[in-house]
């Protein structure tokens, strides 16, 4: 790989987080319509309908984080932060892999959700969510 200039890097980053940010956001009112129905273990009288709608939302947004994913893997990265981009790139495929296991706990037929796994999801996304902030916040202290 030959080097390459910060120049090129930050604004991908940068395209990347706010992508991400915004993903987040658009899937947030379908997020807390489903955690509480979960907690009211009301999930049955979402319906399928709405059931449905959320694991498609769910499932756009992942693929999202799955495209961003990609373009933190194709970037140009400038050597001098190789180690810290490597670390955020893992952290980001560990959060869109929990946020693929979050869509596939919601059985809209059968109007359930797996709760443990949900919960599991979430906390792992959370937990990622924290290393991707972290690296990204390195790598721009980096090049300030």
């Amino acid at each position: 790989m030959k080097p390459k200039t910060m120049a090129s890097y930050l604004p991908a980053l940068t395209k990347v987080i706010e992508d991400t940010e915004k993903t987040g956001s658009d899937m947030n009112p379908d997020f807390e319509k489903l955690r509480q129905a979960i907690d009211a273990d009301t999930v049955a009288d979402l319906g399928t309908d709405t059931l449905t709608a959320i694991k498609a939302t769910f499932q756009k947004g992942t693929d999202a984080y799955t495209e961003n994913l990609n373009r933190l893997q194709q970037a140009a990265v400038p050597v001098r932060i190789l180690g810290r981009h490597k670390q955020l790139v893992a952290a980001y495929r560990n959060y869109s892999q929990a946020c693929q296991t979050m869509v596939d706990t919601i059985d809209p037929e059968g109007q359930t959700v797996n709760v443990e796994a949900f919960n599991d999801s979430e906390h792992e996304q959370e937990n990622m969510m924290g290393k991707i902030s972290s690296a990204a916040q390195r790598i721009m202290a980096m090049v300030m």
